[in-house]
């Protein structure tokens, strides 16, 4: 079904939305339904994040991970996926009672227990493409440091230019220094949605898997950093996944703390970025905030 409509979707389709890095629309035919998501963002490290998630979804599915939108179709020449239509109502982060918290940070656990090594064996198999797991050095290289270098002049003032240089090398020093071990890492959706779909039997399903990757630290900083919860909720959520992990919650809360900095500052570029490709003064406004979040880890 996916590719067959994905070939008309320019005659049948209807606009759902859009995030930082795609466009996506709903396809359907009868009864039947499905997505269309396009590439949105040019920036070359995100151009094949389709392709990515196709891949992950299928090794999810083969799994049986069914709280996920399944990849019907994948078109590497034109970039664009086809993946199922999710059904129920959207809830937000704010509005989960503790009873839906407890099933967000069980699936969350889920996905992130998979074996990476049964993943390698999937690509393999299926001639799809191997993804490895995130190099934390590679990553702030990338994110942080490269961002930063292509900013224009006139993108931020000199004095806040010198704090983030500053904060790079902060992080850059903390990563070499850091203890690496062997552990093959577990998956992560990345900067997971602040809201999740449930159906009228209860049923929870994530739909955003842009930024899913192969991550050696505790997948709950990025729901910390650009979640909606409360703390309180946040604080019952660090319970229930230190309860279906088996992961105490002060080494959970210290593998928090060791990427938080890192991910705020490149969050801080990120702002800069786009302020420099836009010239929008809320994204002055955004990286002035971030600047100040950054600034309050001191504190903790």
């Amino acid at each position: 079904m996916g590719y067959d409509l994905a070939k008309r979707y320019a005659k049948e389709l209807s606009f759902l939305g859009e995030g930082n890095g795609n466009f996506n629309f709903l396809v359907q035919e009868g009864e039947k339904k499905c997505v269309l998501r396009f590439k949105k963002s040019k920036e070359k490290q995100f151009m094949d994040s389709l392709e990515r998630e196709h891949v992950f979804l299928k090794y999810f599915k083969s799994k049986g991970i069914d709280f996920c939108p399944k990849a019907l179709y994948y078109d590497k020449a034109r970039n664009f996926l086809v993946q199922s239509f999710i059904e129920g109502k959207k809830l937000g982060q704010r509005d989960f009672s503790h009873k839906v918290i407890d099933l967000f940070a069980k699936k969350i656990w889920e996905i992130f227990s998979l074996s990476v090594s049964d993943f390698h064996k999937f690509c393999k198999k299926n001639g799809v493409k191997k993804y490895e797991r995130d190099d934390p050095i590679e990553s702030l290289k990338k994110f942080g440091f490269k961002r930063f270098e292509g900013l224009s002049e006139e993108a931020v003032d000199s004095e806040t230019r010198a704090w983030i240089k500053k904060k790079l090398d902060e992080n850059l020093e903390f990563l070499k220094g850091e203890e690496h071990d062997d552990k093959e890492g577990g998956f992560s959706a990345g900067v997971i949605q602040n809201d999740v779909f449930i159906e009228a039997d209860g049923k929870m399903s994530f739909y955003d898997f842009e930024f899913v990757n192969i991550y050696d630290g505790p997948p709950l900083v990025w729901i910390k950093i650009h979640g909606d919860f409360s703390e309180e909720q946040f604080d019952y959520l660090l319970d229930r996944y230190s309860h279906y992990s088996g992961v105490s919650k002060e080494k959970l809360l210290e593998g928090i703390r060791a990427r938080e900095k890192i991910i705020r500052v490149n969050d801080v570029i990120w702002a800069a970025m786009k302020l420099d490709e836009q010239g929008n003064c809320d994204f002055m406004k955004l990286m002035r905030k971030r600047i100040g979040l950054v600034e309050k880890l001191k504190n903790k």
